[in-house]
C-alpha cells in the first residue's frame, strides 16, 4: 500500500484530464463504429443465409457467409461474431493504446505533461487505466449488440448455454487482447509516434498466420485470443498453460518497460 501513495495524488486529476481528451476525439467514436461493423457484417451473412434465393444470386458473398457462420442460427452467429472480435480486436484495441500514448508526441504535448506537477508514473498508469476502461466498455457494446442484432434476426436455436458459453468465450478472448495491446504502448512511446506501432499491430497479426500454419499458435501470445474462442478450427492444439503465461509475461513486460521509459528517458 506504501508503494501506491506517490501515485494517488494527482491520480484523479490525471483521470479526468485523459477523459476529456477521449471524449472530445474521434477516434472514441472510429473505435466503437469498428466493433458495430463487426456486428452489422455478422448480421448480413446470418441474413444472406437465410435467404437461400438472395445468396445464390449474391455468389461469392453467400459463398463466404456459408463459410464463416456454417448456418442460420444462434451458435453459428455466435460463433462468428466470436471469430470476428478475436481477430479484429487485436487490431482495434491496440489501436486504442497506440493512440492514448503516441498523439502525446504527435501533438507535441509530452513537454506539458512532463511539466506538470503530477508524477510521471501516475500519467502513465492514468493512461493504462483510460485504455483499459476504454476497451472492456466497447467490448460491453459488442455483446450489447450481438443480442441486440440476433434478436432483430429472429434467428432460431436460441438456447441460454450456448449463449452464456459464448459470452464467456468472447469476455475472456477480449480481456487478452485488451493486456495483449499494453505492448504496442511502449513501441509508440519508443517511436514517439503512431506509425512504428500502428505497423507492429499489422506485424503480430502476420505473424500470427504464420505461428497457426506451422502448428505452433499457442506459444505465440497474440494467437491466444483466437484460440480462447476456438476460431482456428479443430485442428488447432488450444490454449494450454504455457499460452496464458506468454500472455502475462509479454503484457508485464510491456508495462513494466513502458513505465521505465517514461520515468527515465531522456525527453529534451
Amino acid at each position: 500500500m506504501n508503494l501506491l501513495k506517490p501515485l494517488l495524488p494527482g491520480l484523479a486529476g490525471s483521470l479526468w484530464v485523459e477523459s476529456q481528451k477521449l471524449r472530445r476525439s474521434k477516434t472514441l467514436w472510429i473505435s466503437a463504429l469498428a466493433f458495430a461493423l463487426v456486428i452489422l457484417i455478422s448480421g448480413l451473412f446470418m441474413f444472406i443465409l437465410k435467404n437461400p434465393e438472395q445468396a445464390r444470386r449474391l455468389g461469392l458473398l453467400g459463398a463466404k457467409a456459408q463459410f464463416m457462420g456454417g448456418s442460420a442460427d444462434w451458435p453459428g452467429y455466435l460463433n462468428m461474431v466470436l471469430m470476428m472480435v478475436s481477430i479484429i480486436g487485436i487490431v482495434i484495441f491496440g489501436f486504442i493504446f497506440t493512440w492514448i500514448f503516441g498523439r502525446e508526441f504527435n501533438d507535441k504535448t509530452y513537454y506539458d505533461l512532463l511539466a506538470l506537477p503530477t508524477s510521471r508514473m501516475t500519467i502513465v498508469l492514468t493512461k493504462f487505466v483510460t485504455a483499459i476502461i476504454w476497451s472492456l466498455v466497447l467490448l460491453l457494446i459488442v455483446l450489447i449488440l450481438m443480442l441486440i442484432m440476433g434478436m432483430l434476426l429472429n434467428l432460431p436455436g436460441w438456447s441460454p448455454s450456448i449463449f452464456l458459453t459464448v459470452i464467456q468465450k468472447i469476455t475472456l478472448a477480449g480481456m487478452l487482447t485488451t493486456i495483449l495491446a499494453i505492448p504496442f504502448s511502449l513501441i509508440a512511446s519508443l517511436s514517439k509516434g503512431y506509425l512504428p506501432a500502428a505497423g507492429s499491430i499489422f506485424l503480430v497479426v502476420v505473424l500470427g498466420q504464420v505461428f497457426s500454419a506451422l502448428g505452433y499458435s499457442q506459444f505465440f501470445p497474440w494467437s491466444v485470443p483466437a484460440l480462447v474462442g476456438g476460431v482456428m478450427g479443430s485442428a488447432s492444439p488450444g490454449a494450454n498453460l504455457a499460452s496464458y503465461i506468454s500472455v502475462g509475461i509479454v503484457s508485464l513486460l510491456g508495462l513494466i518497460f513502458t513505465l521505465v521509459w517514461w520515468q527515465k528517458a531522456d525527453h529534451s
